[in-house]
């Protein structure tokens, strides 16, 4: 299916924008002067990407089923003075669902904001528990194309952004450019450079992730698809592989509007040089379903008292490197600023011993960004899944699962699907995050 809508969400969002400052300042008026947007994938990302461009220190995401995650998304003083932006096109992704009914738990429904398509589960929870507004996604706009309907747009309003202008200067994006941009990607990644260097400049170097996402789970389906790199520790240039630096973007933030649009105009030619359907995720409801059989067959232990699942060790995995590989580090784990740069050293380490390329996702983030193109993409990955114990856990009403028992299935589900593909894995649990570290490749 063509999702076209995205073409034209600048245009219908900016004949909305004073709507959007409308709800706003009745939002700020009633005191709720903090945002938390919960959702997952591209209904978090975009406001992730304006949180950090424009230092919106009062905007802040969820997008982690990690007990701690969901813990440390506000103190009881921070959440009475919360709006929560609950965002899924769907509106039946579990992460967000669950989310939705932790928080409706702890506060007012008048602090909730629902954005999804009408007729929806999560619409119909917004209703039914009289939430402040109910936002609609259009349709005819799939989820990772979404960065300028009212998914990108509401946070930007509700945290005092331009969003206007971010808007007006989608109106200089050259289209043909854009295409060809993205064709030339392809043609590179058919000639053997298919991994993509993604360096943005620093004023707007967290779009980065939001073009990873995009360009991930548009191309990675049929066995072809083009791998995107962000953040390498190295910096090493390899022969497979092709870079997007900070000479090809705008540097001002306020043309942020305009790099969305122009890397989904790039994505989609990209997508149609390959041959694959840029707005389909074939391969991840597998992952899912998989997640949800955990759930349903388990004995309710979360932890490493669960079955193993027949992975490689670090050593297999290592040896079972080749040519045009890459290794992708998928931790479940808290997504804190520590534990990301301890990850770091750990792929970075791997990086200098396969030299090869390398990706490090948190789960369940990456299963809505690059977890598609894990399952659908080239068989070229090598997939290092970190799991830990949870020590104090969190109980989701009207689900019948805590946090800690949904973030280990989804890890588990994860598995599974990278497995039932032919995938190399190794899958390793640590009695605690603390352990990471060790993780670096073993000596041959």
């Amino acid at each position: 299916m063509n999702l076209l809508g995205w073409m034209r969400a600048a245009a219908d969002s900016l004949a909305q924008w004073d709507e959007y400052l409308a709800l706003a300042a009745a939002v700020r008026a009633g005191g709720l002067t903090r945002t938390l947007v919960c959702g997952m994938g591209g209904s978090s990302l975009v406001a992730d990407v304006l949180a950090e461009t424009f230092g919106a220190r009062d905007l802040h995401v969820l997008d982690s089923t990690n007990p701690d995650a969901v813990r440390a998304a506000g103190t009881r003083a921070d959440l009475a003075r919360t709006l929560f932006v609950v965002s899924s096109k769907s509106g039946n992704t579990v992460e967000t669902l669950a989310f939705c009914h932790y928080f409706a738990a702890r506060a007012r429904p008048e602090q909730f904001i629902a954005i999804t398509e009408t007729g929806s589960p999560l619409d119909g929870i917004a209703r039914a528990r009289g939430f402040r507004a109910v936002i609609p996604h259009p349709q005819s706009v799939g989820g990772r194309y979404s960065a300028l309907t009212a998914i990108g747009m509401v946070p930007a309003a509700l945290s005092g952004l331009d969003g206007r202008t971010l808007l007006e200067r989608t109106r200089r994006v050259d289209v043909a450019a854009a295409r060809a941009l993205g064709t030339q990607l392809a043609e590179r990644a058919k000639r053997g450079q298919d991994k993509l260097c993604v360096n943005p400049p620093p004023a707007i170097g967290a779009l980065a992730y939001w073009i990873e996402q995009l360009i991930a789970e548009s191309s990675g389906k049929d066995g072809r698809g083009v791998i995107p790199i962000v953040h390498d520790p190295t910096r090493s240039t390899l022969p497979d592989s092709q870079t997007a630096g900070p000479e090809m973007f705008s540097a001002d933030p306020l043309d942020l509007g305009a790099e969305f649009l122009r890397w989904e105009y790039a994505t989609v030619a990209l997508c149609e040089a390959i041959g694959v359907n840029a707005f389909d995720q074939p391969d991840v409801e597998e992952a899912k379903k998989l997640a949800r059989a955990e759930l349903a067959g388990g004995d309710g232990v979360v932890g490493a008292q669960h079955a193993p699942l027949p992975t490689l060790t670090l050593a297999q995995l290592r040896q079972q490197a080749g040519r045009g590989d890459y290794l992708a580090i998928l931790a479940y784990v808290p997504p804190t600023p520590a534990m990301f740069a301890q990850l770091q050293q750990v792929r970075g380490a791997w990086g200098e011993t396969l030299g090869c390329a390398t990706t490090l996702g948190f789960g369940p983030r990456y299963l809505h960004s690059t977890g598609q193109l894990h399952k659908g993409g080239p068989n070229s990955g090598l997939f290092l899944v970190i799991t830990t114990d949870v020590v104090e856990d969190l109980d989701i009403p009207e689900m019948g699962w805590t946090f800690g028992q949904l973030h280990h299935a989804q890890a588990r589900g994860d598995v599974r699907a990278l497995l039932a593909r032919g995938r190399r894995v190794a899958h390793v649990h640590l009695s605690s995050p603390a352990e990471i570290l060790q993780l670096r490749p073993p000596r041959p």
